[in-house]
């Protein structure tokens, strides 16, 4: 579910049929603390690889690295979540957070309900909201890396076509390799785009956004104005050299301040 710039940009919940996707003030955030919401992240970006990497001891780690190609392509984030009690209550966590209502998780679907729910609960029809099945756990994931603004326009991309396994193989590889390449120049620069060096530099540059006002904003709306106040900065060196020097090649372009670049 591809979310609308107006959608996004609104401080309004996200609604969908098993329940509201919240959008956090960065007040809310600084409270479940930065480096958690960080956790969060990583949990709602991580591949089956990611999490094995990341989350588990050597001997798991062994054991997934043990099994072949194919048998990895098959188990999904939603398979771990199920066999793996750790893994399963980070992604309860997280889902309990961005979740208007309350999220918690039995028999192999995470259920959503209005009020909180404990292993002595008795949960009636009207309690539900709604569950996130294995099918619809994608597509929630998907709604929340778009409000956080990590969500991968690449992965819209349509599936390749190969003439055969060998030239499949030869593309994954490739993927792979320029996957990593973009991992490691994120993490070059993951300091300079982390969320409180961001909260920063736009409290501090933006004309009305100071750093007493900037925590009543979601976390959307800081990355968009972040976006447009270096597209402005751009806007203003470049209209303040035609306005000394002149435009003799009709080079600049009067509508960079307001262009729409949400879908780039």
């Amino acid at each position: 579910m591809i979310l609308d710039y107006g959608d996004l940009l609104s401080p309004e919940p996200i609604q969908t049929s098993i329940g509201a996707i919240k959008k956090h003030t960065l007040r809310e955030i600084s409270k479940l603390t930065f480096d958690r919401f960080g956790i969060y992240e990583a949990l709602l970006k991580a591949t089956p690889d990611d999490i094995y990497a990341k989350f588990f001891d050597e001997d798991k780690k062994a054991a997934w690295d043990m099994l072949d190609e194919d048998a990895r392509a098959n188990i999904t984030v939603f398979d771990i979540i199920t066999n793996e009690e750790s893994i399963r209550s980070l992604y309860t966590s997280v889902l309990d957070f961005f979740f208007v209502e309350n999220v918690s998780y039995f028999d192999n679907v995470f259920i959503v309900t209005k009020s909180p729910v404990t292993p002595n609960t008795q949960l009636s029809e009207d309690d539900i909201v709604g569950f996130v099945t294995r099918d619809l756990f994608q597509e929630v994931v998907e709604i929340i890396q778009q409000i956080c603004c990590i969500y991968d326009k690449k992965k819209e991309k349509k599936e390749e076509k190969f003439k055969n396994e060998i030239a499949r193989r030869m593309f994954e590889k490739m993927q792979k390799a320029q996957e990593e390449e973009e991992k490691r120049k994120a993490k070059k620069m993951q300091k300079e785009y982390s969320i409180p060096n961001v909260i920063s530099a736009v409290s501090n540059k933006h004309p009305s956004i100071s750093p007493i006002n900037v925590w009543d904003m979601t976390l959307f709306e800081l990355i968009d104005s972040f976006n447009r106040t270096q597209i402005n900065a751009v806007y203003d060196i470049e209209s303040t050299r035609v306005s000394v020097w002149g435009d003799e090649k009709n080079a600049f372009d009067e509508t960079l301040w307001f262009k729409y670049n949400h879908d780039k």
